[in-house]
């Protein structure tokens, strides 16, 4: 049953997603071109105030592609379940937690394709400066691996630890928001500003919970370290910080994953 879920949740979710996606990909082709192309035309002022207002709204428009996928996902989730079309939803001969898995699923899946064709757009843009600049490809590698080396990716573990996070962040950040409509529900009337001021208070701890993870993994005796110093444990404490705040965010993931069933086993107010 939860197949036949997801391809449901699938084929009525695609569209949005998919051309956010295709727009995220077409972006960073068409500034890798006019990256590419600028160096070539008149040296004006005009032209380089062109070229870097053109590189923010790049910047601009993939901040906005993926805000827009998000905020798609929390509409539809808040539709689904918390309007008049939960009647609908809630008679579905399937039981509530196939619903909640399917919808967790399915966002998470598009969040994280969104966060994929940014990286590839972003990769592509910067191939494009860094081809205009004529910076040699064996000076990008040396760099690159040097970078590697003194974050400490080059560990195997570590390597297994950013995998991980990188799989588990766009299922947090969706049952984040998720968990904010399922609690701002809960409000007689004003229910969309209960879901806001749920995710700004959220925001906050975890901001909080960040700092906890930064100064609890030694960056603030780094602070103080020497040069050398700094240069033998950065990939160390990098780690830790990272594990810190992995270890966070899966719990808070299955906090918001378990209200998230138990509200809308039980508490549910729909419109």
């Amino acid at each position: 049953m939860l197949g036949k879920l997801l391809k449901h949740e699938l084929i009525a979710t695609w569209k949005v997603p998919a051309a956010l996606d295709a727009l995220l990909l077409i972006l960073g082709i068409v500034t890798a071109v006019v990256i590419r192309t600028i160096p070539h035309l008149d040296d004006s002022l005009g032209m380089n105030i062109f070229m870097f207002s053109f590189i923010g709204l790049f910047y601009i428009g993939i901040i906005a592609a993926n805000i827009i996928v998000l905020v798609y996902l929390v509409i539809r989730y808040y539709r689904n379940l918390y309007t008049s079309e939960g009647y609908l939803t809630f008679t579905l001969p399937v039981k509530t937690d196939m619903i909640i898995h399917s919808k967790v699923i399915t966002g998470s899946l598009w969040v994280f394709l969104s966060y994929v064709c940014t990286f590839i757009a972003l990769i592509t843009a910067g191939a494009g400066f860094l081809r205009t600049m004529e910076v040699a490809g064996e000076d990008v590698g040396k760099a690159v691996r040097e970078i590697c080396s003194f974050f400490g990716f080059t560990d195997p573990g570590f390597a297994v630890l950013i995998l991980f996070m990188i799989l588990i962040t766009p299922v947090a950040g969706v049952l984040c928001l998720y968990f904010s409509v399922s609690v701002g529900q809960l409000w007689q009337s004003h229910k969309v500003l209960g879901a806001v001021l749920c995710i700004i208070g959220l925001y906050i701890v975890n901001q909080i919970l960040s700092q906890i993870a930064f100064f609890g993994s030694g960056f603030w005796q780094l602070m103080a370290a020497s040069a050398v110093d700094i240069d033998a444990s950065f990939g160390l404490i990098y780690r830790n910080m990272l594990l810190i705040l992995t270890v966070m965010t899966l719990i808070e993931s299955i906090i918001y994953y378990a209200v998230c069933l138990i509200i809308a086993r039980k508490k549910v107010n729909l419109d």
